[in-house]
């Protein structure tokens, strides 16, 4: 409950209002007042009535001095009185009621971190039954609780202060902090005592803000649940994300040079060559199985963002044609260029690649991800595709395209993806 600032005027009118009020004192002096006001002085029997109500309330009145006239500072005297019992018995109740809260706040968080373990599951398979979320997100949920868990003891309070303070220690967390035990396992103070030595790379803000988000939805789920009243976490700010630098296309002299070096893997090159001729980003590539080559098309399965199956066919340029025949001939397992877990892989192969790239063209703004810029900007160039066309190969939302979702029920004219794609001029 949250208490009303005491206002002296509200309560007065309400006094005046309110006939049932406990509060007689104050409209028996009103009575006198306006006895004195009409005659300007009351009697002995009065005085004594006014006397006794002073001596129940503990307030010195000298009857002797007050005999014959009835003044004002009488009035405001007892006004006064009466209103600081009144405000002290509002401090009071919000004294008890402070204390009644924060006893139910050190419940809630001894029975959130005693059951820790058990209310993060139940959490988990309430946004699986709710949200469909992915296994790949469940992973990221349980990096983000084994953060917080580091951080929290018996006595901790999950306070909007609590937050606060977590959110700056992540800043000072090294990037690899549960890869090695020289970190995970010191206390936050003496891996402070290490960072002076080492100065290692720390969390970016962006890592620290998803783990944030993470705890956010894990304390608005307990609120949802009745576990407690309070999510402390709905007003923590994110911390500003670094800006990445926009990636550029190669230039046509960029490519041969790329084209023509060696690389230790051949599958490097080759996905390379695939995501320049499709405009894949390195996890489509990766996604990609045997199976999904199905009469000269790429079938593209992944699971986006908001956790829905992101799926499209791309047209294999003749170009690709003896590549991909080589990747399923030579390549073992299922996927077409690497044998593995590709959530794992992703983020392995992509930083290997890039680097590989950076030896050959050494700028900071193009990276496998300029290959598909290439490709946007081909078909955007030199082919005489439509707009959704061109929005369906880069694999753009489609979904407030009325004619797409609708009428062609997401489905798309494959002579119009294969003419687009044997467009394309590239001679790699």
């Amino acid at each position: 409950m949250i208490m009303k600032e005491f206002n002296k005027n509200e309560y007065i009118q309400d006094l005046h209002l309110n006939t049932n009020s406990n509060d007689y004192l104050y409209n028996i002096v009103i009575e006198f007042k306006d006895k004195k006001d009409r005659y300007d002085i009351i009697n002995k029997k009065d005085l004594k009535k006014l006397e006794r109500i002073y001596k129940e309330n503990d307030i010195e009145y000298n009857i002797e001095t007050k005999l014959q006239k009835f003044e004002n500072n009488i009035v405001e005297n007892l006004e006064n009185k009466i209103l600081a019992k009144f405000e002290n018995n509002l401090l009071q109740n919000k004294n008890i009621e402070d204390t009644t809260k924060n006893e139910n706040i050190e419940k809630e968080n001894n029975d959130v971190i005693e059951n820790f373990d058990e209310y993060f599951n139940k959490y988990i398979e309430h946004r699986k039954n709710f949200d469909n979320i992915s296994d790949s997100s469940i992973k990221g949920y349980n990096a983000s609780m084994r953060y917080l868990k580091y951080f929290i003891n018996k006595d901790t309070q999950f306070t909007f202060k609590f937050f606060k303070d977590l959110q700056l220690k992540f800043t000072k967390l090294p990037k690899n902090f549960f890869k090695y035990d020289r970190y995970y396992k010191k206390t936050f103070t003496e891996l402070m005592k290490i960072k002076e030595k080492e100065k290692y790379e720390t969390l970016n803000n962006k890592t620290i803000n998803n783990h944030i988000n993470s705890y956010k939805l894990f304390f608005k789920y307990l609120k949802y649940d009745e576990i407690i009243d309070i999510n402390n976490l709905a007003d923590i700010q994110q911390l500003p994300e670094e800006q990445f630098t926009n990636k550029e296309e190669y230039t046509q002299n960029e490519l041969e040079l790329i084209f023509k070096s060696e690389f230790d893997d051949f599958n490097y090159i080759n996905m390379c060559k695939v995501s320049l001729y499709c405009g894949f980003r390195i996890e489509e590539v990766l996604s990609i199985k045997k199976i999904d080559i199905k009469d000269n098309f790429i079938h593209i399965n992944l699971k986006d963002t908001s956790s829905k199956n992101h799926t499209r066919i791309v047209p294999i340029h003749k170009n690709l044609l003896d590549l991909i025949n080589y990747q399923i001939k030579h390549n073992k397992g299922i996927y077409l260029f690497f044998n593995g877990n590709v959530d794992n892989e992703v983020k392995n192969v992509g930083k290997r690649l890039n680097n590989r790239l950076k030896t050959i063209i050494s700028d900071t703004s193009k990276t496998f991800h300029s290959f598909r810029k290439n490709f946007s900007q081909e078909i955007e160039l030199n082919t005489d595709a439509e707009e959704a066309t061109k929005k369906y190969l880069m694999g753009h939302s489609m979904s407030k395209d009325i004619t797409h979702s609708i009428y062609n029920r997401g489905k798309f004219n494959n002579k119009k993806l294969i003419d687009c794609i044997n467009q394309i001029t590239f001679k790699f």
